[in-house]
């Protein structure tokens, strides 16, 4: 029997999670939660395959070292991805599904601290690159960008929550996805041309699906429809997915150099 390659792997993986989350929603999981009102049955995937991505991510700085530029960019990504982990684990030990659960802003500080890191990353990776990348590339980059900023904008503005404080970090997180989305799209860019290989295409990917998750998140809030099987949830759990792959790779394909972050 012929074994799948790592692209239809990947596929097949996303596929499932598409298949899983909607057989989620058809079945109604929401009235049959693990724990009422906090933890339901597609929350499995994110206590337990998050962890398969921070293995990996400290299996790259240990393999890259801790001197020099790459050194440096493989460190703050090992951080970044621990960071969205914690946010992740916080946000279920909160039970946030629950509106009288949603008092911590806790997961907020690891969330917006795994922004940064991952924007340091990508910052280290391109610069390499930044031969290869044409104002058309910038331009096009934060316009889309804009356009997350925007949406998310709107519907934070329409809602009402319970307090300032609230509305103030549901706008950070907008801006932040632009943040790492500028520098995310131009790799895929770079990708398409054939200048960066699939491995990076993959990382990238993922956080182009957190900014959108968000986005999505923010309108689930909106019109009250958010739940454990959502798209945004959806979204969640492809960032995870893209980012296991896009490290299993390096490892496999830079295991032994030091040099794998610019390597093509």
């Amino acid at each position: 029997m012929q074994k799948l390659s790592q692209k239809e792997f990947l596929l097949f993986s996303l596929i499932s999670v598409v298949v899983v989350f909607l057989l989620a929603g058809f079945f109604h999981e929401d009235d049959y939660p693990l724990i009422e009102n906090q933890f339901y049955y597609t929350d499995i995937f994110f206590v337990t395959v998050p962890i398969i991505a921070v293995a990996f991510s400290i299996i790259l700085v240990i393999r890259h070292g801790l001197t020099g530029n790459n050194s440096k960019a493989w460190i703050l990504y090992c951080a970044a991805t621990i960071m969205w982990f914690a946010a992740d684990q916080t946000y279920y030990h909160f039970g946030e599904y629950a509106a009288e659960n949603n008092n911590s802003y806790l997961v907020d500080f690891f969330y917006f601290i795994s922004y940064f890191l991952y924007f340091g990353f990508m910052i280290f990776y391109l610069i390499p690159r930044k031969n290869k990348i044409t104002k058309k590339n910038v331009v096009l980059s934060a316009a889309i960008a804009t356009s997350f900023i925007m949406t998310a904008f709107y519907f934070v503005t329409q809602s009402t929550p319970s307090d300032n404080f609230e509305t103030t970090i549901n706008l950070v997180y907008p801006f932040l996805d632009a943040l790492v989305f500028v520098p995310a799209f131009i790799s895929v860019i770079l990708f398409f041309r054939g200048q960066v290989n699939f491995l990076w295409v993959t990382v990238t990917l993922s956080l182009i699906c957190m900014a959108a998750a968000d986005t999505i998140f923010l309108i689930e809030r909106y019109y009250g429809v958010f739940s454990a099987s959502s798209a945004a949830n959806l979204f969640f759990a492809w960032r995870w997915i893209f980012l296991i792959f896009g490290s299993y790779s390096h490892i496999r394909i830079f295991g032994a150099t030091k040099n794998g972050l610019t390597k093509q």
